[in-house]
């Protein structure tokens, strides 16, 4: 079982340097999301995003009606090597006193959430690839005790997380055109579900020779966008 060199390693955006446009995603960290409890009740918790990028969206852009979380406690890390049903989250929150940065996401403590609860509540945290790596791993882990390494888990996925990458470069680009991001995603996908010689770009963004033409021919194509509006 693989652990971060650093902590800093393990995420791509805290707090406000999360852009508002970015696509929910694997290892998305929210705080004080409601969730609904076996007998009824309803709570308010910190929760992470385990559901795999294909699995979080019935068509490219809308959120399946039902999404699988794990409760974040506050908490130290411990040992990486074991405590397989934990994924420690060392200093979520930096900004916070020293006692209070570190949090451990349980990957037995697990709710289904609607869209709703999970875009009314706050997103605090994204990971980085090697995060989401990392939290995969340790989950698959957990449920069969295989150890996958982590650059499987890369190369399976790295299209799919290049493909969240467009997309949140492209409603960046397109809301300062006054575009909203659900427009803006919904353009995206439909771009790259678009056949270039017979093949979806979204389908060349699997072989990694390929993904920087890709970039290149969204580039082009945002290009002409702002030129013909």
């Amino acid at each position: 079982m693989e652990k971060p060199s650093r902590p800093s390693e393990l995420y791509r955006a805290l707090g406000e340097d999360i852009p508002s446009v970015r696509p929910i995603i694997t290892g998305d960290v929210f705080a004080d999301a409601e969730i609904t409890e076996p007998d009824g009740t309803c709570t308010k918790r910190m929760v992470i995003i385990l559901d795999h990028p294909c699995s979080l969206r019935t068509d490219g852009v809308t959120l399946a009606p039902r999404l699988t979380v794990a409760e974040v406690i506050s908490g130290a890390p411990n040992a990486w090597r074991g405590n397989y049903s934990k994924m420690f989250l060392p200093k979520l929150q930096p900004e916070a006193q020293e006692e209070a940065q570190n949090f451990i996401a349980l990957l037995d403590q697990c709710y289904h959430v609607s869209p709703a609860q999970i875009t009314a509540a706050h997103r605090i945290a994204c990971l980085s690839t090697v995060g989401i790596n990392l939290l995969l791993q340790r989950r698959v882990h957990h449920f069969s005790r295989v150890v996958v390494p982590t650059f499987e888990f890369q190369k399976a996925n790295a299209g799919v997380y290049d493909e969240v990458d467009l997309v949140e470069d492209w409603c960046l680009e397109r809301e300062d055109h006054g575009i909203k991001p659900e427009e803006a995603a919904a353009e995206c996908m439909a771009w790259l579900r678009d056949e270039s010689d017979g093949v979806r770009k979204q389908e060349l963004l699997k072989d990694e020779q390929r993904r920087s033409t890709v970039r290149q021919q969204m580039r082009e194509h945002l290009k002409t966008l702002r030129t013909s509006a």
